[in-house]
């Protein structure tokens, strides 16, 4: 299996959201599958510019949520509107796996921007949440509490 990737210009806003501080992402696969999920219902799609591989994270370690990998495959589905990537072949793991971390990209991406201009801390974390179940851009409507 890959391992998940992680753009480096998004190490910053990483960091701030699983400082102990703010107490929401204790673990990096939490953090991921919330920006993976933000950055679909945003509709944005961030390719990885850069990345750092000794930071990939093995795909077992999302093993921890009982709907891995069922969400790369609806992420695929919403993607793709096709059966073909539910296919068990490598290219079409290749493609899921890279949905899921230009989705997350783009979901860091947009934390990064409202938390340039916004506290750190659970206040602006649910003030974030809060903005996002009040939008739509199109995308299917996505529950986004944790």
């Amino acid at each position: 299996m890959k391992r998940i990737q992680r753009a480096k210009d998004k190490e910053e806003i990483i960091t701030i959201l699983m400082d102990e501080r703010l107490g929401v992402f204790k673990e990096i696969w939490r953090l991921l599958l919330f920006a993976a999920f933000v950055g679909l219902k945003n509709g944005r799609r961030e390719s990885l510019k850069s990345s750092d591989p000794g930071k990939g994270i093995d795909q077992s370690t999302f093993g921890n949520s009982p709907a891995w990998p069922g969400l790369l495959y609806l992420i695929a589905l919403v993607e793709s509107q096709s059966s073909d990537s539910l296919s068990g072949s490598a290219a079409a793991d290749d493609e899921r796996v890279q949905l899921f971390q230009e989705y997350a990209n783009g979901g860091l991406a947009i934390l990064k921007d409202f938390f340039s201009e916004n506290n750190a801390d659970l206040d602006g974390m649910l003030a974030f949440i809060d903005i996002q179940k009040g939008e739509s851009a199109g995308e299917p409507d996505l529950d986004l509490m944790i």
